[in-house]
C-alpha cells in the first residue's frame, strides 16, 4: 500500500409481523393498532398476503414445529421445516403506488403527554405521530417519542450507536435531548455541542492518565455527538466544518487505540482527488479474509459507519471492514467542495474496489458491498457494473430517488407555472437539511423543481438483469408503503439470488436503516453473508 493510500484524507477549512413461537396450530395475534398482514396462505414455500388496517389482527398459521420465532417470510434459518424454497423472496402486496399519498405501514400513535407538562420542550411527549412526511423517517413504535419533528429520528440514530459499548450512551443522549426545544435548530446545535465537548474532554483526561480503552470509548462517543450536532447546519455556517473536523478528529484519536489500529485511508480518485475511508482489519495477521465495503447515504460520514453501519460488527465476526465515502457524501464534500453526488456510482466504486483488492489481507472471492439509505441506490447500481463484488446488501433499497425525495421533502401540489421554493415550510428541520443536501448534489441556488428533476437521473430501471451476485434487501416497517412497494417491485424483476427482509415494529428495528436495533440489523446482514460465502465454497479464515 502506497503512502497516498495510507494517509488520512486532506483536511478542509430496514411487512410481515414476526411469528413469535410459530407452531403447528394457528397463532392469534395480540390486537394492535396499525397495519398488519392478513394471511391468505402461509407455507415455507409461498406467502401471499395483503396489508390492511384493522383493530385486531387476524389469525396466521405456520406448519413448522415449535422451535424459534420464524422471522423471514419463507425458509427462515430459525425454522426447522425441512422443505425450503429455492429463494427467500416472497414479499407483500403493499398499497401503492400512490406515491404522493403514501401512508405508513405502522400508524400507532405516540405516547400521550402529561397535560401539565410543558408543550414546547422535549419533555412533552408527542400526542400524535410525527408531523414529518410519513415516509422514510415517519413516526413508529420503536422511536424514542421525545420529539415530534425529525429530531426524534436523529436522536434514535445517536442512542443505539453504543450497542457495542463503544458508541453513544443512552443516558447522555437522553440528557442532551431534554435540553432541546423541539424544532429549534439552534438549541439542537448548542445542546449536542455541550455534550460532545464534555465527553471529548473525558477522552483526553483518560488518555493522559494512561487509560487507553476508556479514552477510546469516550472519543467514539464524542465523535457521534459532534456528528449529531452539525446534522442540520448549513454549509455557510462556519460551525458545520468546525464540528465535522471535531467529529473526524475524535474518531481518528479512537482509531489509533484499537488493536490492530483502524487505518485512515485516502482512496485515489479522478483528477488527483481522493475519497476518505478507513480500513478495519479483522486480525493483526496478514491472511486474506472476507471483506465488506460499507457505504452510507445522503447524510452519513464514513466514521459513523463504524457503529450502526456494521464496521465493529464485521470485525467481531472475522470480516475486514472498509468504511468509505464517495463524492457528495458528508465527509467527502466537507474535505473537497468540488466533489458532488453523481448517479453513476459504479465509477467511485471502481476506485474503492481497486484500493481494497490491492491489499494482501483481502480475499477477492469474498468481497461484499453494503449500502444504507441512499446507499441502497448506490450499492445495487455499483453491483450492476462492478463484477468484482460478490455479494451486495441494500438497507433500504431505493430504485428511484425522485419520488422518494418529493415525498420526503413534502413537495407541494402546485400548477406547473408556480415555483415550489416559496411554498415549502423552511422551518422544518428536515426541510433545512434538504437545502444542505441539494448543495451536495450540485444544485445550490437552483429552484427546487430543478433538484427534483435532477433526482430523476438516479434510477435503477433497466439494470435488474445486470445484477448477478446475491443480494439482500432490508426494509423497515416504519419507512412506509412507498419504500416497501418500490423495493419489492424492483426485486420482483431481479434474476439473481435474492433475499428480502422486512423488519417489524414488533422486532424493534423498523425505522429507516434499522437504526434503532443495530444488533438485529447486523445479525440479519452477517448471517446472510456467512451463508452466501459458504455457498461460494469458501469459509472464513
Amino acid at each position: 500500500m502506497g503512502p497516498a493510500a495510507r494517509a488520512g484524507g486532506s483536511r478542509g477549512a430496514s411487512h410481515v409481523p414476526s411469528l413469535a413461537g410459530a407452531s403447528a396450530f394457528t397463532r392469534r395475534r395480540t390486537p394492535y393498532r396499525g397495519v398488519f398482514a392478513t394471511a391468505k396462505t402461509l407455507q415455507h414455500g409461498a406467502f401471499v398476503y395483503r396489508a390492511n388496517r384493522f383493530p385486531a389482527a387476524k389469525p396466521v398459521s405456520c406448519q413448522a414445529p415449535l422451535r424459534e420465532p420464524c422471522r423471514d417470510w419463507v425458509g427462515a434459518p430459525s425454522c426447522s421445516a425441512a422443505a425450503r424454497a429455492p429463494t427467500t423472496a416472497v414479499r407483500p402486496t403493499v398499497p401503492g403506488p400512490a406515491l404522493r399519498d403514501a401512508t405508513m405501514l405502522n400508524t400507532t400513535p405516540g405516547p400521550k403527554s402529561d397535560p401539565k407538562a410543558p408543550t414546547n420542550r422535549a419533555g412533552a411527549l408527542p400526542e400524535r405521530p410525527s408531523a414529518e412526511p410519513p415516509v422514510v423517517f415517519g413516526y413508529s413504535a420503536g422511536m424514542p417519542g421525545i420529539f415530534k419533528s425529525n429530531f426524534d429520528y436523529q436522536l434514535a440514530r445517536a442512542m443505539p450507536a453504543g450497542a457495542y459499548g463503544d458508541g453513544g450512551a443512552v443516558g447522555e443522549a437522553c440528557s442532551t435531548a431534554r435540553r432541546i426545544v423541539d424544532g429549534d435548530l439552534e438549541s439542537w446545535v448548542v445542546a449536542w455541542t455541550e455534550t460532545a465537548e464534555r465527553v471529548e474532554k473525558i477522552g483526553h483526561a483518560c488518555l493522559s492518565g494512561g487509560h487507553a480503552i476508556s479514552a477510546r470509548d469516550a472519543f467514539l462517543r464524542a465523535a457521534i455527538y459532534w456528528k449529531t450536532g452539525f446534522f442540520y447546519l448549513e454549509t455557510k455556517d462556519p460551525r458545520q466544518l468546525a464540528m465535522y473536523n471535531r467529529h473526524r478528529s475524535c474518531f481518528l484519536q479512537a482509531a489509533k487505540l484499537f488493536d490492530p489500529p483502524i487505518e485512515p485511508v485516502s482512496i485515489p480518485y479522478e483528477n488527483g482527488k481522493t475519497l476518505p475511508a478507513y480500513f478495519m482489519r479483522a486480525a493483526a495477521g496478514g491472511a486474506p479474509r472476507p471483506t465488506v465495503m460499507i457505504l452510507g447515504g445522503g447524510d452519513t460520514t464514513c466514521e459513523e459507519l463504524y457503529y450502526w453501519g456494521g464496521g465493529a460488527a464485521a470485525v467481531r465476526r472475522g470480516y475486514n471492514a472498509f468504511l468509505w465515502e464517495g463524492p457528495g457524501q458528508v465527509g467527502t464534500y466537507a474535505l473537497d467542495r468540488d466533489l458532488i453526488y453523481r448517479p453513476d456510482w459504479e465509477v467511485p466504486t471502481r476506485y474503492a474496489v481497486d484500493y481494497v483488492l490491492s491489499r494482501n489481507d483481502v480475499d477477492p472471492k469474498r468481497l461484499a458491498l453494503s449500502g444504507h439509505s441512499m446507499g441502497g441506490y448506490f450499492a445495487p447500481r455499483a453491483a450492476a457494473f462492478e463484477k468484482r463484488i460478490t455479494a451486495v446488501m441494500a438497507n433500504s433499497l431505493l430504485p428511484e430517488l425522485k419520488p422518494m425525495f418529493e415525498a420526503l421533502f413534502a413537495k407541494p401540489s402546485t400548477p406547473a407555472s408556480e415555483e415550489l421554493d416559496g411554498k415549502m415550510d423552511l422551518r422544518k428541520p428536515l426541510t433545512v437539511f434538504g437545502s444542505v443536501f441539494r448543495e451536495r448534489c450540485g444544485m445550490a441556488g437552483k429552484p427546487v423543481e430543478a433538484f427534483f428533476e435532477d433526482m430523476g437521473r438516479y434510477s435503477l430501471a433497466g439494470l435488474e438483469g445486470q445484477i448477478t451476485c446475491p443480494i439482500l434487501v432490508i426494509t423497515g416497517e416504519g419507512e412506509g408503503s412507498l419504500v416497501a412497494a418500490a423495493e419489492h417491485a424492483f426485486c420482483e424483476k431481479l434474476t439473481c439470488p435474492k433475499t428480502e427482509r422486512m423488519v417489524s415494529a414488533l422486532d424493534g428495528g423498523e425505522v429507516h436503516c434499522t437504526l434503532n436495533n443495530p444488533s438485529l440489523k447486523h445479525q440479519i446482514e452477517f448471517d446472510w453473508l456467512d451463508d452466501v460465502f459458504k455457498k461460494n465454497g469458501a469459509s472464513r479464515s
